[in-house]
C-alpha cells in the first residue's frame, strides 16, 4: 500500500546538466580558480565602466568650476584603467579572504 509520502518513483534521474563537481573531485581546484578568476575580472570591468560613467556625468554636468578644472586633465581611458585595476585587486582580495578556504567570516565550503 502506498502512502502519500511516495511522491516520485525511486531510481529516476534527471537528464539535465551535471552541475559543479564536488569538492573531493581532483578537477575542483582548477575549475574553482577559473570561475573565481573570471568573476574577479568581471568585477574589475564593471567597476571600470561605472567609473567612466561617473566621470562622464561629472565632466558633462560639473557642479562647480573647481570640479570641472579638477576633472579636465583626466581621460576616460585612464579612469577606466584605474577602475579596472582597483576593482580586480579588490575582488581578488575578497576571493582570497572569503571564498578560498581562509574562512575570514566563518564561511565554510564544506559544512557537514
Amino acid at each position: 500500500m502506498s502512502t502519500q509520502l511516495d511522491i516520485a518513483a525511486e531510481g529516476t534521474t534527471g537528464g539535465g546538466g551535471s552541475g559543479p563537481p564536488p569538492e573531493d573531485d581532483p578537477r575542483f581546484g582548477g575549475i574553482a580558480v577559473r570561475s573565481q578568476g573570471l568573476l574577479t575580472l568581471a568585477f574589475g570591468f564593471a567597476l571600470g565602466v561605472a567609473l567612466v560613467l561617473l566621470f562622464w556625468l561629472i565632466s558633462r554636468f560639473p557642479p562647480s568650476a573647481a570640479v570641472r578644472d579638477f576633472v579636465a586633465p583626466f581621460a576616460a581611458e585612464w579612469v577606466f584603467l584605474a577602475g579596472f585595476i582597483v576593482g580586480t585587486i579588490t575582488a581578488g582580495i575578497y576571493n582570497l579572504l572569503v571564498v578560498r578556504r581562509v574562512n575570514l567570516f566563518g564561511l565554510e565550503s564544506s559544512m557537514d
